[in-house]
């Protein structure tokens, strides 16, 4: 006979099974990359990706970025793609692509010492009108493109030192039509200063801290919003956030914020899709949240350059940056675990699983932290203090979810099979169960022993949602040769892991 207690739960459980049919689960992003054997090839291959013909090209220069940072808005107004070319020698395929094009015209960004004259009569010869915008230096030639723009939608004043705060901006302010003027950090040139006197502005956009573009230089402005971080790639951030609300955040560009070339040309394709570019480094990670921030809102991340660019682990980390995963060999040092019939402990097969799994997570752009790598423990030899001192590893990191890996035993040499443990009270922990469980008998073949619920120390007590595996029984002699073999504990980590990554998507 049912208590009142048991029908409540199953009532509450059936409210949570039809609730939870309408929630929404999003995907990861797809990922697509962009990319050739050199910026070159990048930014033809950015070109072939977005235009099948375009009656212009821009050309700009692929060794130094001073006078090509202000092309962005000069491509999108004339819808054409941003072409790389060294300074006197235009390459063959940089020069097919035009041709693939069915170009008639070309703008050429910067005087004959950064873009020679044999470059623009090789545009000729091939019967296109050459159009070139120059100055004397970077800032007038900026000044130049902005008189092809205007300034009725607003403008960006950015340094013209340094690259990032000019190409964090670009594909927005040529999405919309806002010309990018370069100036000194500390002094507003005559040319400049005639400029913006001539012509009205509704909005200035002024990129980067005081270092990049000093107060003074921006007082003649009557009305301009400073966007800036502690670091290019904050800056880019606080631009982002700011367009946030009239951007297409569905595809994102991802872009080395170490390097112009990529950005550059990208810049060209991100405007016409009106998406931000998310600028990243490798060894950084201050920004990287803003596809995370968004996760649902993205649909499709495309990745500008090759590998030795932008590696497939940071892109990894722009999507999943911030998401911390505790990982838990179960036993270790004084505490052997059980022991398998032919002497195998169960210590060192839940370590060696849980590094294979931590390296596999890592390179999916998952934060890992572990209770321990070794058979070294930082807890002395007392049950009690062990398994609260692995809950304050997992919460003092501020974990997003825990995982306890463990082998089994039985008094019964023919237990088989794997399962996977919950605390009753964690919904969420029942749903990272299930997913892990599902994975590892579709990936093992192993005798499925279910989802189960426990009281276990590790998934009560830790403040994540938390789960316990146990890998196969230990005890089994089958079982036991298969959990000490490497092969197979490559299979079990990948299974665990794609788990987990299957939770961490929803």
């Amino acid at each position: 006979m049912f208590s009142r207690k048991n029908v409540l739960l199953i009532i509450c459980a059936f409210f949570v099974a039809m609730f939870a049919t309408t929630l929404k689960v999003s995907a990861a992003p797809a990922v697509e990359r962009i990319g050739g054997s050199d910026r070159y090839e990048t930014a033809i291959k950015i070109s072939q990706s977005y235009w099948t013909e375009s009656d212009y090209v821009v050309i700009v220069s692929g060794e130094n970025f001073p006078d090509a940072l202000c092309a962005a808005p000069l491509a999108q107004k004339y819808r054409a793609p941003i072409l790389l070319t060294e300074s006197s020698n235009m390459r063959s395929n940089v020069l097919s692509e035009v041709v693939r094009l069915n170009a008639k015209n070309a703008f050429i960004v910067g005087g004959t010492a950064v873009i020679s004259e044999q470059i623009e009569n090789e545009l000729k010869n091939k019967g296109l009108k050459v159009i070139r915008k120059q100055g004397k230096n970077r800032y007038e030639t900026s000044i130049e493109v902005a008189k092809e723009i205007g300034t009725s939608n607003g403008a960006v004043i950015a340094s013209g030192e340094n690259f990032p705060d000019a190409l964090s901006i670009a594909s927005i302010a040529a999405s919309k039509q806002m010309p990018i003027i370069l100036t000194v950090p500390n002094k507003l040139l005559d040319v400049t200063k005639q400029f913006i006197d001539d012509n009205n502005s509704s909005k200035y956009y002024v990129i980067g801290g005081n270092g990049a573009v000093e107060d003074s230089v921006v007082s003649v402005l009557n009305d301009y919003k400073r966007l800036s971080g502690r670091d290019r790639y904050e800056t880019n951030t606080a631009i982002i956030n700011e367009f946030l609300d009239t951007i297409n955040i569905g595809t994102v560009f991802v872009a080395d914020g170490n390097g112009f070339a990529d950005a550059l040309s990208g810049s060209a394709a991100a405007s016409k899709c009106n998406s931000p570019i998310v600028l990243v480094h490798n060894d950084n990670g201050s920004q990287q949240r803003i596809i995370k921030d968004h996760i649902v809102s993205v649909s499709v991340v495309k990745v500008l350059g090759g590998t030795g660019v932008v590696p497939d682990y940071v892109v990894q980390r722009v999507i999943y940056g911030g998401t911390v995963i505790t990982l838990d060999a179960g036993h270790g040092g004084y505490d052997s675990g059980a022991v398998g019939p032919s002497g195998l402990y169960e210590k060192n097969v839940n370590l060696d699983v849980t590094l294979k799994l931590g390296k596999i997570l890592e390179q999916k752009g998952i934060d890992v932290v572990y209770t321990r790598t070794s058979d070294e423990v930082s807890w002395p030899a007392n049950v009690g203090e062990d398994l609260q001192a692995r809950c304050d590893i997992s919460d003092a990191a501020g974990s997003n979810y825990f995982v306890s890996i463990h082998a089994n035993s039985s008094v019964s040499s023919g237990a088989r099979g794997i399962e996977t443990y919950y605390y009753s009270a964690n919904s969420e922990g029942k749903q990272l169960a299930q997913s892990i469980q599902t994975e590892l008998i579709n990936e093992t073949g192993l005798i499925d022993r279910g989802v189960l619920t426990a009281n276990f120390y590790v998934i009560k007590n830790t403040a994540a949602p938390s789960v316990l595996v146990e890998v196969g029984f230990i005890s089994n002699p089958t079982e036991e040769a298969l959990l000490g073999n490497g092969e197979f504990q490559d299979k079990l980590a990948e299974a665990i892991a794609q788990g987990i990554m299957n939770t961490v998507n929803k």
